[in-house]
């Protein structure tokens, strides 16, 4: 039997075996940096959620209701270009009928506060 060979397999051996650790350690790596990315956007994605249905709650408020839509849309569109689930889709919705239940709410104010200018005189 060789003794060159038998010196040079363990030697590739351990070689192989740290390039595997390596490998693995990098790959770990790189799953913790998207876990810290995903949670973020997935706070973000809750936040849209909650002040949008808050938006939603606020209806009899029209300004109130107006920058709570607008806040949730923004924190929606944000979750959603980092690549949030659902709690995103769902705050982007909730912002934009909150937003035009707001417009709508102006909309009726301002009819009703013509109507009672008008019939005053």
């Amino acid at each position: 039997m060789d003794n060159n060979n038998l010196n040079e397999t363990p030697v590739q051996d351990v070689q192989e075996t740290v390039e595997q650790a390596e490998q693995v350690t990098y790959s770990y790596a790189a799953d913790a940096e998207e876990a810290v990315a995903e949670g973020g956007s997935k706070g973000l994605s809750i936040a849209g959620l909650i002040v949008g249905i808050a938006s939603l709650l606020c209806c009899a408020f029209p300004c109130l209701n107006f920058i709570l839509g607008i806040v949730g849309l923004i924190l929606s569109i944000i979750a959603k270009k980092k690549k949030a689930g659902g709690p995103a889709t769902g705050g982007l919705i909730t912002s934009i009928i909150g937003l035009v239940a707001s417009v709508i709410v102006i909309i009726v104010w301002l009819v009703i506060i013509i109507i009672n200018i008008l019939n005053a005189r």
